[in-house]
């Protein structure tokens, strides 16, 4: 299966100077020219910032509990530590700077992949599904398994089904419009969806690289046959 859509999380305590201080950290990249910003609830306890880089189909979110980055695209893209996602680190170190930081508690993984399938094989699937034992139900529409487990410090959230265009909208697959994911337009294949969890005072570029190697690992092992 192919990841579409990545989202990885830094969780740390509230900084209640948030709102007064994160326009520090942002300022150094409004230079760039294909940077789009945004504020979300805007002078409120809750104000938070989005760095939006158009051309690379990634995002940043910063709040006064997390850290997030949001990408479409090719995951060989964000591996290299020197490509944009330099900049996510940059911002974290500078976010661990300011007066309110405390600490960080965790950081988190959200993957979904999708694998395309010829529309006969999916209406098969939906006939007599052979990814569970027991179906009292017969031919179904749409059906979903999902899988919890902790491996090691971690803990993950396996979920599995059918993909339909629909779900495009419903898993927020596409929130660059890339070419990357053009294929997911009309047509019809299997789904997934994985939580990692991972409780870390200090993530790095390389723990991140360890989260996602472990998505590929897990979403690879799934037999589809």
């Amino acid at each position: 299966m192919k990841i579409r859509r990545l989202q990885y999380n830094i969780d740390y305590t509230h900084i209640l100077t948030f709102k007064d201080e994160y326009k520090y950290v942002v300022l150094p990249y409004f230079g760039f020219d294909n940077l789009r910003y945004a504020i979300d609830n805007e002078n409120t306890n809750n104000e938070s910032f989005r760095l939006i880089f158009v051309s690379d189909n990634i995002a940043f979110f910063l709040r006064k509990e997390g850290l997030t980055f949001l990408f479409e695209g090719d995951t060989d893209d964000i591996k290299n530590p020197t490509g944009v996602i330099k900049f996510f680190w940059d911002i974290y170190e500078k976010i661990k700077d300011l007066k309110g930081y405390k600490k960080t508690i965790r950081h988190s993984l959200i993957v979904h992949a999708v694998q395309i399938l010829e529309k006969d094989n999916i209406k098969n699937i939906l006939e007599d599904c052979p990814y569970y034992k027991i179906n009292p139900f017969g031919k179904v529409e749409e059906f979903a398994i999902s899988h919890e487990f902790k491996k090691d410090e971690r803990s993950y959230k396996f979920v599995f089904g059918n993909y339909s265009e629909k779900d495009i909208k419903n898993h927020d697959l596409t929130p660059f419009k890339s070419e990357f994911n053009k294929d997911l337009i009309d047509n019809l294949g299997l789904m997934c969806k994985l939580d990692i969890f991972e409780d870390c005072k200090s993530p790095t570029p390389s723990k991140f690289k360890s989260l996602l190697t472990d998505a590929e690992s897990t979403i690879s092992s799934y037999k589809l046959n």
